[in-house]
């Protein structure tokens, strides 16, 4: 994102800390993405990874676009006050001061009707130290979202509910924040974004001895970007695809830490990167991230129902980088995941009696896990929007392999989903390994 560049550090394992007395409020201890300053009396932002502009990408019909810009306001007692969505991930489409220390900001999304997973993002400082009330109008909300705040791009901190005034389903809710001269920065939820993805990728890439390569662009013209682990292996595949919807950093968590675990080569896993290959498309729809989208690609299209009419460059090009798989001479593509967050964790596993290999994946792999976690009942479901076209029933029905869609709650811990994803790789190697025979060439006579 577009934000201080941190390096190729893992953004999982950023761990929420207070940040003293400095602040009176939990607000001011979190969140931020870097260095940025205040510049004469109107105020101006600059980051020091922001070295250009950014350019508004062209309006699509029936998309909107949020306003980047910054809201200056006069808050009393010769006290500048100003808020902005100038980085990317940013979502602000509007501010007004309704008091002298009292702000509504508006937050929609980019079409409608859409499912109800808002996402804000701001920016916030002042020239003096005070406290502000931020009234969050929120179109659709069905559900209460929640704050995160920092002030260095590695610790995030959520506010309590006592900071928070609102319920389910209200038009409004309200939030106390202690501001000061340094930037803090506001959001639904810890950021994970282009920028850090990307250098995660290239670490991971890096140390596999691999190249991070595009296949494709997006409509915004944002490389897609790709990597494979054990390209020495025969062609016998798993696909891992993620951050189709923006707002799903614990989606992302899952995936980072599903990737590492497989790349490590102890004695457990080696025979796995002896035998398989594993793909992995870290975010299917960088626009959508850059934008704060709750949804939808820059062409207004949710890319996780568009599995079968192919629309947006971003599907088509995932798609025929797996096809281009398919297609090398004795490949085979086992598995593909997709890795979400929702409310809670979950499974999607395909449609009963889908009619894929290995036949006996699913089963087994959910059996395994279970039994690594005993005193947590593993929730799955094959019975999840059968009558969309989502990446798991492209999986089922066109590669005729598992396609399951892995969620991770966006309030679980990223210690636990961590863990989790460990516990996914470690048994998806085991049970392949069981249940894919492998492929001896024929001898000629």
């Amino acid at each position: 994102m577009v934000a201080p560049k941190h390096g190729p550090r893992d953004p999982v394992d950023r761990v929420g800390g207070r940040l003293g007395g400095v602040l009176s409020v939990v607000l001011a201890f979190g969140l931020a993405f870097g260095l940025a300053f205040w510049l004469a009396c109107g105020g101006a932002w600059l980051s020091t990874a922001a070295a250009a502009p950014m350019t508004p990408p062209e309006p699509v019909a029936g998309v909107e676009l949020q306003e980047r810009r910054v809201w200056t306001f006069d808050a009393g007692s010769g006290i500048q006050l100003c808020i902005d969505n100038l980085f990317s991930g940013a979502r602000l489409n509007g501010c007004e001061q309704v008091g002298p220390k009292e702000f509504r900001l508006l937050v929609a999304p980019e079409r409608e009707p859409i499912n109800p997973s808002p996402w804000y993002a701001l920016r916030i400082r002042s020239s003096k130290p005070c406290e502000v009330t931020l009234r969050l109008a929120i179109a659709t909300a069905t559900v209460r979202p929640r704050a995160w705040a920092s002030r260095d791009g590695r610790r995030w901190t959520m506010a309590p509910d006592s900071q928070w005034t609102g319920e389910p389903g209200d038009r409004e809710c309200t939030i106390k924040v202690s501001v000061v001269p340094d930037p803090i920065f506001i959001a639904s939820n810890r950021m994970i974004g282009i920028d850090e993805l990307d250098a995660w990728s290239t670490r991971v890439a890096m140390e596999s001895g691999v190249s991070v390569e595009s296949i494709g662009r997006s409509t915004g013209g944002r490389p897609i970007l790709a990597f494979t682990l054990n390209p020495q292996a025969p062609p016998d595949h798993v696909i891992v695809i993620g951050r189709q919807h923006p707002p799903e950093p614990s989606g992302s968590v899952g995936l980072m830490k599903f990737v590492e675990r497989l790349q490590q080569s102890d004695a457990a896993l080696a025979g796995f990167g002896k035998r398989f290959r594993v793909t992995v498309i870290p975010m299917v729809n960088p626009d959508g991230v850059h934008e704060g989208q709750w949804r939808c690609t820059l062409g207004g299209i949710d890319p996780n129902r568009d599995w079968h009419e192919f629309s947006q460059p971003e599907t088509r090009a995932v798609r025929d980088a797996i096809l281009a798989l398919a297609a090398q001479p004795g490949a085979r593509i086992h598995l593909l995941l997709d890795f979400h967050a929702t409310d809670r964790d979950v499974l999607y596993t395909p449609a009963p009696g889908s009619a894929v290999e290995p036949a006996g994946f699913v089963q087994a792999w959910l059996d395994g896990v279970q039994a690594r976690f005993p005193r947590e009942k593993l929730e799955s479901t094959a019975s999840h929007n059968l009558d969309q076209w989502t990446f798991k029933r492209w999986a089922a029905e066109t590669i005729k392999a598992p396609g399951i869609t892995v969620e991770f709650g966006s309030l679980t811990p990223h210690e636990r989903i961590a863990a989790k994803a460990r516990v996914f790789a470690e048994v998806m190697t085991e049970v392949l390994a069981t249940q894919v025979p492998v492929d001896v060439p024929a001898t000629v006579p």
